[in-house]
């Protein structure tokens, strides 16, 4: 009887302390989800989702703060939170934050909302920016779709299909006790830690079925955008944009009409960082600007006697390619060991940068024998030595500066006999022996 109850004590205590193990290694992915709702925003979130299927995260809270943003990338951000099979929580944080626009839309397309005290969220109406400025919509086919989609998010998650509706159509706006109180949002937490206990045992309705929420003690883990995208969110500011496609274009026509300034290697460029912030996926960029500098390396060494403006044009486009095509690793658990995967990263960044400086060192050698052969065509008058024997019929060959050239001659030459150069024809010099 006594061993029987030892045995039983024995396994209890192993359940208590594996339950234990399995609470504290619970984690929730925390991101960051600020500024203009951009193309750069839609892969901030795919980078992050992949992070928490490699953590297997028990969530993804997005912290909301945003003025709005692309109705086209709010919709694509939307069905990944719909597919995604890890519950995904927006939370409007911190206190005085706002999600407006496109924020609540994304708001309501997540498995749970919620709000810290002091935060708003609505004014929906869409805005259309032209020439004379930005003007609300007010086409009742856009505003009927607009709104029935809210409608719709909402009634997935039992929520207020009514007051959704009007975020729309009389731009509401609710600060979080009253989202709360119209039942809008699921909770109103005034930190992260809170949110954590709050959401703690809520069944959610996933891609993958229902998911209960393990996070009461669940390590928070804070997600850090790869240099891609921030290099993709810099570009994505519209003004930015704009600016650079309208500089891109005048200067690729000045480049055009007249070459070799430069002009037209930086109108490419510009136009191509443009290209970055109108939303352009990162894939497509990538071999595009890898394309154009292996195009503009390739002119500089074997088209163009210029000094070196479009090699340098094409260093930068592949360096930028690089920078795209750069993977980004947000977690340790790999089946390749992560020391490998780390080592790998270096030497392919080591690599790139070795490639870019023999290109550069490429150029410089090509530059300057281009600049070498134009200055001895000049030295007419210039002493050299035959190494052959040279007759009037009979050319041959003479040491001038260290390089061979064929040479010809009114008289016998013999070799090692020292000799002016007379005069230049094409390739072969007319030489005269050196009577002094």
């Amino acid at each position: 009887m006594k061993l029987r109850f030892s045995l039983i004590l024995l396994v209890f205590l192993f359940l208590f302390f594996s339950f234990s193990t399995y609470a504290l290694s619970s984690n929730v992915i925390v991101v960051e989800i600020t500024d203009t709702i951009d193309q750069s925003t839609v892969e901030i979130l795919k980078e992050s989702m992949q992070q928490a299927r490699d953590e297997n995260s028990e969530a993804i809270i997005l912290l909301l703060d945003t003025p709005g943003g692309g109705l086209e990338q709010t919709f694509e951000i939307a069905d990944m939170i719909n597919k995604s099979e890890i519950p995904v929580v927006g939370y409007v944080y911190p206190g005085g934050s706002a999600a407006w626009s496109a924020g609540t839309f994304i708001l309501m397309s997540t498995h749970i909302a919620a709000m810290a005290d002091h935060t708003i969220i609505g004014s929906c109406q869409p805005v259309e920016i032209g020439v004379e400025g930005t003007k609300y919509i007010t086409d009742s086919k856009i505003i009927n779709a607009l709104t029935k989609w809210i409608e719709t998010r909402a009634e997935m998650y039992n929520r207020n299909q009514t007051i959704a509706a009007k975020f729309i159509t009389e731009n509401l706006n609710l600060n979080a006790t009253l989202a709360k109180k119209y039942g809008i949002i699921e909770h109103v937490s005034p930190s992260i830690d809170q949110l954590l206990q709050d959401i703690n045992g809520t069944i959610v309705p996933t891609s993958k079925g229902l998911v209960t929420l393990n996070t009461k003690n669940a390590k928070q883990i804070r997600y850090s955008p790869s240099l891609k995208i921030l290099f993709m969110k810099f570009f994505s500011n519209p003004v930015l944009a704009s600016l650079l496609l309208m500089l891109g274009i005048f200067a690729l026509i000045f480049g055009i009409s007249s070459p070799g300034f430069g002009a037209e290697v930086f109108g490419v460029i510009a136009i191509l960082l443009a290209l970055v912030g109108s939303g352009f996926a990162i894939s497509t960029l990538s071999i595009i600007f890898i394309i154009v500098g292996c195009l503009l390396l390739l002119i500089e060494i074997f088209a163009t006697p210029g000094f070196g403006v479009i090699g340098i044009g094409g260093i930068i486009c592949l360096l930028i390619g690089s920078i795209f095509l750069v993977p980004s690793y947000s977690t340790t658990k790999w089946v390749i060991y992560i020391d490998w995967i780390n080592e790998a990263i270096i030497v392919l960044v080591v690599a790139a940068v070795l490639i870019a400086a023999f290109f550069a060192f490429l150029l410089y050698k090509v530059i300057q024998i281009r600049k070498k052969k134009a200055v001895v065509g000049t030295f007419i008058g210039e002493k050299a030595k035959t190494i052959d024997r040279i007759t009037p019929d009979t050319p041959g060959y003479v040491r001038f500066k260290g390089e061979y050239w064929q040479a010809t001659s009114d008289t016998i030459i013999e070799p090692n006999t020292k000799v002016i150069i007379v005069k230049k024809d094409e390739s072969t010099l007319i030489v005269k022996p050196d009577e002094k």
